[in-house]
């Protein structure tokens, strides 16, 4: 599958993701519970204190090496892929809005260290080198066996599953850009100007003395 091919059909999975409130969140209950619960909010900026000091805990550390952090880019950059109307994923910060996510969630900090590694044991079983070092074009191959597998052999599995992860994983956080927002579309709710009944429909019912 081309690249605009899958852009335009992570587009649509961005817009029933927006049409839907799926866009990839992970809010714990417990978290809920104490916005939910505090009556006495202290707030900074938009934020009470307690998200700036998660904030503060998560930038303190980094979860992906270079490695990892080198072929994460290259994925997203398939994934979604700058064209005349956008940015590709990179460009919109993807990679780390994911290295946010998985920081924040430490539960999928394992899958996607597994798949990560897992391209790039497969790349270099397939073509000699890991993911970043060998073509597009066989990125690409590796990639539509696993976002379209015309088989779910144990081989690929493991790739098929990170693969739906980080698809995710890429839409949420492009479609949640101004970027990934305009190439959808989406304009939200927007005041508008009433002007009165169209000069036509008072037409069609003879009121055309109402018209100024």
């Amino acid at each position: 599958m081309n690249k605009m091919k899958r852009r335009d059909a992570l587009k649509a999975i961005g817009v029933s993701m927006v049409a839907s409130g799926l866009l990839f969140h992970r809010c714990s209950n417990e978290k809920a519970d104490r916005v939910i619960s505090r009556v006495n909010l202290e707030l900074k900026e938009g934020r009470e204190l307690w998200e700036w000091e998660r904030l503060d805990e998560l930038n303190s550390f980094t979860f992906f090496d270079r490695q990892e952090r080198g072929t994460l880019t290259e994925l997203v950059d398939l994934i979604i892929p700058a064209d005349e109307d956008s940015p590709g994923a990179s460009e919109v910060g993807v990679p780390d809005f994911i290295e946010f996510i998985v920081k924040d969630q430490p539960e999928l900090q394992q899958p996607m260290r597994d798949g990560l590694k897992w391209i790039d044991d497969y790349s270099r079983q397939q073509f000699g080198s890991a993911f970043i070092g060998i073509t597009t074009n066989q990125q690409t191959q590796i990639l539509d066996r696993i976002a379209y597998p015309e088989s779910k052999s144990s081989e690929l599995r493991p790739g098929i599953a990170f693969f739906a992860l980080l698809r995710e994983l890429t839409a949420s956080g492009y479609f949640t850009t101004k970027a990934g927002i305009e190439y959808l579309g989406y304009v939200g709710n927007r005041p508008n100007v009433w002007e009165g009944v169209p000069a036509d429909v008072l037409r069609q019912y003879h009121l055309t003395h109402l018209i100024t």
